[in-house]
């Protein structure tokens, strides 16, 4: 498992996410920032680049242009309008390893929270755009469980006031925040690698792998496409291959890849979910 530093910074590095479709057709744009766990989160009936792109400028016009943006492959977030946007403004967007949700891991957790509330706002005959508002308001001034702060002061440099009774503010200790996030962090990474039996995966440049099939036409259907890739390029889990029947480039998690082995006795499973590990379980 790789884990993220914490920004500098509030708003420097922010990730992006769509939530939906929602009962009525809406969908959600969510918006986390690493540094402070700061939500925003945008309805939207359309979801093009174009409407996402306006919606982004209107919540950088609240709180400035970020220097990193992180966002999966959606035709949204992947065309060629959103790159140029992103260039304009002089944001780094990195785009998510396909089909490893992982990688966005912050707002993908955000969106199940989310998800919670408005599945009980449904269940309850509640109307959900109001339970979501007053889900962000204790969201945004309850203790993060990770820094040990509320997002709205590591973001503002206040505490935002509620219903409850406040203290005034007091300046904020950086270097706190930092160590309870490094060890939050290194306690999950910890937890993850040996849930999932993790160990070194082995896969190098040059190896000829198979690759995870993600929609499989049936039950039977085998795990991996029998087509052959070659392995040219890998940055901890992000590989780059490239076929060779078609000469194709795709990329992929190392989770998601099998080593075809040079010599038919040698025995090589899956790459699990990590910084190079592979699952024992999944080698059976």
């Amino acid at each position: 498992m790789i884990r993220k530093e914490l920004p500098s910074q509030p708003w420097e590095q922010i990730a992006i996410d769509f939530l939906g479709p929602l009962p009525d057709g809406e969908n959600l744009l969510v918006c986390v920032d690493y540094y402070s766990r700061y939500m925003e989160v945008i309805e939207m009936t359309e979801i093009s680049s174009t409407a996402t792109i306006n919606e982004l400028l209107t919540v950088f016009s609240r709180y400035g242009i970020p220097r990193s943006l992180r966002a999966d492959n959606g035709p949204q977030m992947s065309s060629d309008e959103f790159k140029a946007f992103c260039e304009e403004y002089g944001i780094h967007l990195v785009n998510t390893i396909p089909y490893w949700l992982q990688m966005n891991g912050e707002v993908e957790r955000q969106n199940r929270s989310i998800l919670k509330r408005l599945r009980i706002a449904q269940e309850l005959g509640k109307d959900w755009r109001t339970e979501l508002r007053k889900y962000l308001l204790m969201y945004h001034t309850s203790n993060h469980t990770t820094t040990g702060k509320p997002p709205s002061e590591l973001m503002f440099g206040r505490r935002a006031r509620t219903k409850l009774p406040t203290v005034p503010p007091v300046q904020i200790e950086d270097g706190e925040i930092r160590d309870r996030d490094r060890m939050e962090k290194e306690k999950g990474r910890q937890y993850a690698d040996i849930r999932r039996k993790a160990r070194p995966s082995g896969i190098q440049v040059g190896d000829h792998v198979l690759v995870k099939q993600m929609k499989k036409k049936n039950k039977v259907s085998a795990d991996y496409s029998p087509e052959q890739f070659q392995v040219v390029q890998k940055n901890g889990t992000d590989v780059l291959l490239k076929s060779l029947f078609s000469g194709k480039n795709i990329r992929r998690s190392a989770a998601h890849l099998k080593v075809v082995p040079s010599n038919p006795d040698l025995q090589t499973g899956p790459a699990s979910s990590g910084e190079e590990f592979v699952s024992a379980k999944e080698k059976e």
